[in-house]
């Protein structure tokens, strides 16, 4: 599981769910908390979705109204969950956008409000639950393909995200790797060269400038004159838009070959928006990588593109069920921090 901050301590009192699938059946219920909307999903012991509910996260209007929506949905599917399943919910989990943290949520700009929130108290008391397990969405989408995905059998592996932003996730013996601040594999603050050396200070992420997926479809549209995505600029013909998208890859490239220079994954993993581009982002990868590094890395798309966050959220519940080792059993557990 994810490393995480101590969180609420387990009970002890009556048995633990076995997320392997073993005693009684059983659900849990992840939640993702994105700038314009936060999605549930209920979910069985092996990560199967069983049904899903979107709201609009109205971010404007500040969290509590978000979080209070978001528990009555939870308390709707926990209801549907005995009723029509006759599994009860086991478990909870949260994923958002920004370093989540144990009071506080840092670099979320999509969520004003968000940044005094300390989200796993708040949501175990919001839906009545002994803890909740919370995380980084796109580490949690790295748990996702690590636990049923396409990094499955990797290790190390790497899961890179290349949607409206850019950030990435480490994994190692199984674990998502969150790091000292909870902040591993903000990639987007890398410095490919030719930002300022205070870019980051300033507020800039200059590798997401260069190649995250809103930037890239900014310029796609001044280039064109139309609206148009970063997909839309990787199958363009046209040949300004070629050259944008080649510079986009070939940046993106080397920071891959950096990241495999120091970690050696077997397995690289993309996911994420751009990723409607597939057919041409991994080949063009695949042959820059191939000639950047000693040991270039498979690359794969990643099983979960259009919601790995949700997915994320369910394997971080059913993770939080895992058995632990009987003198951690009755103590405070580990949420996000390693996966």
């Amino acid at each position: 599981m994810l490393e995480q901050p101590e969180s609420l301590p387990r009970p002890c009192d009556g048995p633990t769910p076995d997320a392997a699938g073993d005693g009684p059946p059983f659900t849990v219920i992840g939640i993702d908390f994105g700038g314009t909307k936060t999605e549930l999903a209920l979910a069985d012991s092996h990560g199967t979705v069983l049904a899903r509910v979107r709201l609009d996260t109205l971010a404007e209007r500040g969290p509590d109204q978000t979080l209070a929506r978001a528990a009555e949905a939870a308390r709707r599917l926990a209801r549907e969950a005995a009723e029509r399943f006759a599994a009860p919910v086991a478990a909870h989990a949260a994923v958002a956008p920004g370093i989540v943290q144990p009071d506080r949520i840092l670099l979320t700009p999509n969520l004003p409000g968000w940044e005094q929130l300390a989200l796993s108290a708040r949501l175990a008391e919001e839906l009545g639950a002994p803890e909740v397990a919370v995380a980084n969405d796109v580490r949690a989408g790295a748990l996702a393909e690590l636990r049923f995905g396409a990094l499955r059998d990797a290790d190390p592996g790497l899961y890179v995200s290349l949607g409206t932003g850019i950030a990435a996730a480490l994994t190692v013996g199984g674990r998502v790797i969150a790091g000292a601040h909870q902040a591993a594999g903000e990639i987007a603050y890398i410095n490919p060269g030719g930002a300022p050396v205070d870019a980051v200070r300033a507020g800039h992420a200059p590798l997401e400038e260069l190649v995250g997926g809103k930037s890239l479809g900014e310029r796609a549209e001044e280039l064109l004159g139309a609206p148009a995505s970063a997909a839309d600029l990787f199958h363009s013909t046209d040949p300004a838009a070629r050259d944008l998208a080649e510079h986009a890859l070939t940046v993106l490239a080397m920071t891959l070959a950096n990241l495999s220079v120091f970690a050696d994954p077997a397995r690289i993993v993309l996911g994420g928006g751009m990723m409607a581009a597939a057919d041409v982002i991994l080949p063009t990868l695949q042959r820059l990588l191939a000639g950047a590094t000693p040991f270039p890395a498979e690359l794969r798309p990643a099983r979960f593109r259009k919601d790995a966050s949700l997915h994320g959220a369910v394997t971080l519940a059913l993770d939080s069920l895992r058995p632990l080792p009987k003198a951690a059993r009755c103590r405070p557990t580990a949420s996000l921090g390693a996966l």
